[in-house]
């Protein structure tokens, strides 16, 4: 009898999804896939070990991978070392790194995604100032809605708006998604509030595309089903649940990015294999595509996974080679590599990043 339920609550949601999953219909016709896509990285120095030089590592990283993009994190947290004043010394070192790269003769020319936001990357994901008093408050949303907040990100978008090396801005990182940090237990920001950033963001650049990221389900099949009016019931089932928001997501800004892992906490091996977790993200990124297509948006991978998740074991070599030829082409515009500041631990891990990112390219 659940087994007929669930068949029936899918068979509605894939009917019903297309009207109550994507509210906010774009105007103009999507982007056309960049063919060749662009590839590229992740890079933050809070992945790396304590003391080590984030400069050099990046360098590094330039050289070996030679990617199109970097994606940079301009975190809050770093940024305001204190309530009323503002520091950008390790972005811009950073950024002047890359600059370095790309005048050295024979480099790939790289361009970067700055993503701005207190939902940053890197774990915990939510990236806080030490100044702001977080102990009675259990919304990360009530946190943001101060004038200090409001300055970081207004002047984050000045000061960077017109970079000759910026290809597009990350508003927040997986902001829909839950995530906490000591005593905020929601860290969820609601959809009004990315919304008003975005706004905020192209009152001041108009020029460059706005990405909102979200991981999605382990199959695209909880995507659609998750995502229509019956959803809310999903959570009440046993089995697999529907997880992120690439529906809503895909309405906030130009491009939708989908944060691809396939082995992780939460999805460990002994559940699913990893070869059969890559095949359903491939599926997924053909769904996405089509949807973001029909809406006016451009497709991302935003995070590929690209080694071990923090903690764990069993995402391999061979897992990242197989990732980088099943995820290619598909419609996808760029794919930037995530876990890429472990890779400077083994060679071997940077030799098959390279190749990956060769493979990608490849449509």
């Amino acid at each position: 009898m659940l087994r007929l339920v669930t068949i029936i609550i899918s068979a509605l949601a894939a009917v019903l999804v297309p009207v109550a999953a994507f509210p906010t219909m774009a105007v103009d016709p999507a982007p056309s896939p960049l063919n060749p896509p662009l590839v590229g990285f992740s890079f933050s120095p809070a992945a790396l070990p304590p003391g080590a030089d984030a400069e050099q590592a990046l360098a590094q990283l330039l050289t070996a991978v030679q990617p199109d993009l970097v994606r940079l994190p301009v975190y809050w947290s770093t940024v305001a070392p204190a309530a009323t004043s503002l520091d950008y010394s390790e972005i811009d070192q950073l950024i002047k790194t890359i600059q370095v790269h790309n005048a050295r003769k024979g480099s790939r020319r790289a361009e970067v995604v700055l993503v701005v936001g207190a939902r940053n990357l890197v774990f915990p994901e939510v990236h806080l100032p030490a100044w702001l008093e977080t102990r009675d408050e259990h919304k990360l949303e009530t946190l943001l809605k101060t004038v200090e907040y409001r300055r970081y990100l207004e002047t984050t978008f000045r000061r960077y708006a017109a970079l000759p090396l910026l290809r597009a801005w990350q508003v927040e990182n997986e902001p829909l998604d839950n995530a906490s940090l000591n005593d905020v237990t929601n860290g969820a920001l609601p959809a009004s509030m990315v919304r008003a950033e975005v706004d905020l963001l192209r009152s001041i650049d108009l020029v460059h595309q706005v990405v909102v990221t979200t991981f999605n389900s382990s199959h695209v099949a909880l995507d659609v089903a998750g995502s229509g009016p019956l959803g809310w019931l999903y959570t009440h089932l046993p089995g697999a649940k529907p997880a992120g928001h690439p529906a809503q997501a895909l309405t906030m800004g130009d491009t939708l990015g989908l944060d691809l892992y396939v082995v992780t906490e939460s999805t460990p091996l002994d559940v699913t294999t990893a070869s059969t977790r890559i095949a359903w993200k491939e599926e997924a990124l053909d769904y996405w595509e089509s949807q973001a297509r029909k809406h006016g948006r451009a497709l991302w991978v935003a995070e590929l996974q690209a080694s071990p998740w923090y903690g764990t074991t069993g995402f391999t070599i061979e897992d990242l080679i197989s990732s980088a030829l099943a995820y290619r082409g598909h419609g996808v515009s760029v794919y930037l590599l995530w876990g890429v500041e472990n890779w400077l631990e083994s060679p071997a891990w940077l030799q098959a990043g390279t190749q990956a990112a060769t493979l990608l390219r490849q449509r």
